[in-house]
This record gives C-alpha cells, sequence and structure tokens, in this order.
C-alpha cells in the first residue's frame, strides 16, 4: 500500500498529537527550581532503559571484538572532526592563540595523523582546546536557561541544546 504526501503527514502530526498528550502529566509537575522536573525524570527513565539494555551491551560487544590500537584511531578520528568545531567556536570567541593551536592541530592530524588516525599534534605539543557553542552563546552573554534532559543525548542546559 502506497501513503500519499499529505496522508503521511496527518499520521505524523497524529503520531506528535499522541506523544505531547503522553508528555503532560510530565510537564505538569513543573516547579520554579527545575521547571522541567517531570520531563527530565521521565526522560532520564527512557535514557537509562536505553543504555542499560541496548547502548552498553553494543559498546561491550564493539570492545571485545575491536583490537585497542583500532578503538584508539577511531577516537582520534572523531577527536580530528571535533577539532573543526573547536577550531570555529574559538574564532567566534575571538580567541585566536587557541584557534592558531586548533588549526596546527588539524593539519598536522589530517596530514600527518592519516585523517586523524594518529594523534601527532598533541605529541608535538599542540594541546587540544574543548570549545562548542553553547560556550560561545555564554561568551556572548547569553544565561544558559533550564535543565534539561535530551533524549539519547543526557543532561544539558537550553544554552548547550
Amino acid at each position: 500500500m502506497r501513503v500519499s504526501g499529505a496522508n503521511w503527514i496527518e499520521r505524523l502530526s497524529l503520531l506528535i498529537a499522541c506523544a505531547g498528550v503522553l508528555l503532560l502529566p510530565a510537564l505538569a509537575q513543573a516547579n520554579e527550581e527545575d521547571p522541567w522536573q517531570g520531563y527530565n525524570r521521565f526522560m532520564f527513565r527512557i535514557n537509562d532503559n536505553v543504555d542499560t539494555y541496548t547502548l552498553k551491551p553494543l559498546a561491550k560487544g564493539y570492545q571485545a571484538v575491536t583490537p585497542q590500537f583500532v578503538e584508539d584511531g577511531v577516537s582520534n578520528v572523531f577527536r580530528n572532526i571535533g577539532d573543526v568545531r573547536n577550531l570555529a567556536n574559538n574564532l567566534l570567541q575571538a580567541k585566536l592563540h587557541d584557534a592558531g593551536v586548533d588549526s596546527g592541530r588539524l593539519i598536522f592530524n589530517t596530514t600527518f595523523g592519516l585523517l586523524g588516525f594518529f594523534d601527532v599534534a598533541t605529541k608535538m605539543g599542540l594541546q587540544r582546546s574543548d570549545e562548542d557553542f553553547g560556550q560561545t552563546l555564554g561568551a556572548w552573554g547569553l544565561g544558559s536557561g533550564p535543565y534539561v534532559v535530551l533524549p539519547l543525548l543526557g543532561p544539558s542546559t537550553v544554552r548547550d541544546t
């Protein structure tokens, strides 16, 4: 059976409406210190179950079949990709020295580190900075906002979201 575009949108909007109705009791338990406490507790329980029954067994299986140097290399590749984010946020915060260090890390790890599989920049003395857009917004004066637990990502603030 083929679903038309309008029919698909109707079904999606119905699903979203049902999810909203199910979340109303959780959202109704608000207080001044944690205005989204009901939702946060509900999402924490969901995240905890997903972690316990899905993500943790997958991670243990990955660790069991993957040699340590491959795990380290894969982590280094993702850190190398994250250095692009660090560089952008250092520039947005006008931290020019840190932006220069991140540029050097990115260049050396991408070229000599085989696309970041090896972290040669740390061995060269170029220390990694950890910046994100939430810190950039904070540097510009935006408040953190209320605490919120995100699906699968865990606790955060509205600004960091």
